[in-house]
């Protein structure tokens, strides 16, 4: 082999060993890494004006936005098995999802088509939540991923089909007087409404819309009304989730419904490890 031969391969080989593990690869020494899109994450556009909260999903703001899917199966085999990863039969479910932003709030547009609504817990939204019909929205603010199962690194709200129950899981706080069964209410995060609720169309088809003030983890795990909500700009990477819980006529959850693949044999993760989000970007 020529010596100028070998010089090139060297340099070629060092330059594409300088990207990430993550798909990214640097920008100028000292500048920010660029990050190729992968397949669960999403771009979400900026609203000149805010979607209006009222479960239609009508407004001009999600005109821009692209849809996706729900349609990754995290539990499964009608009984929510870990094993068994087969998804709802064929017309019992579907779920995809919208996401829009302004500087104060992040907006979300779900519709969920489902068969068969299970609300015996909709009084008591402490106790086992996610056995009832329910949407799941994960937020992690500086998208650095890792655990937030006992603190807020990440959120993960659980929201009932009553419009007002926002149950965030943080377990190990049973000596807490704002804590039940490792659930805490945290209904000043998120305010949502929910489009032919009592299916007065027969359509089955369910169109969830809600807005998500930000926090960082430094948000006491206890809750405080009055710690103040991130600002949001364009360009902001978060670590992101949409699911949905889809309980049958047993009562309980029988699958369980997510917006990203997980990897790994037990894929009923993201309630523990923000390291499986998705990315959600922030542009104009």
């Amino acid at each position: 082999m020529k010596p100028f031969f070998i010089i090139i391969l060297a340099f070629f080989i060092g330059f594409t060993s300088c990207g990430s593990r993550d798909g990214s690869i640097p920008d100028a020494p000292g500048g920010d890494p660029v990050i190729t899109p992968g397949p669960d994450d999403y771009t979400a556009y900026f609203a000149e004006t805010a979607p209006v909260i009222d479960g239609a999903g009508d407004d001009p703001a999600w005109e821009r936005a692209d849809w996706k899917q729900i349609d990754k199966v995290w539990l499964g085999g009608g009984n929510a098995s870990q094993s068994n990863l087969t998804p709802p039969p064929a017309g019992t479910y579907s779920g995809r999802f919208k996401i829009v932003w302004t500087e104060d709030r992040l907006y979300y547009l779900v519709e969920i088509k489902d068969s068969y609504l299970s609300l015996t817990r909709i009084a008591d939204p402490y106790n086992e939540i996610y056995n009832d019909d329910c949407l799941e929205l994960f937020i992690n603010e500086d998208g650095l991923g890792g655990f937030h199962e006992n603190n807020n690194n990440a959120f993960a709200y659980h929201m009932s089909y009553d419009e007002e129950s926002v149950m965030d899981y943080v377990s190990g706080q049973s000596g807490n007087s704002n804590f039940r069964n490792g659930y805490i209410k945290r209904n000043h995060h998120v305010r949502y409404a929910i489009g032919n609720r009592d299916n007065a169309d027969g359509s089955n088809l369910y169109t969830w819309e809600a807005e998500m003030k930000i926090f960082n983890k430094n948000y006491p795990v206890s809750g405080n009304p009055d710690y103040p909500p991130e600002k949001l700009s364009e360009n902001k990477i978060m670590g992101f989730a949409v699911a949905y819980c889809n309980a049958g006529p047993s009562n309980f959850r029988e699958y369980f419904m997510g917006s990203m693949s997980i990897s790994g044999a037990n894929k009923n993760v993201a309630y523990q490890n923000a390291g499986v989000f998705a990315k959600l970007k922030l542009v104009k």
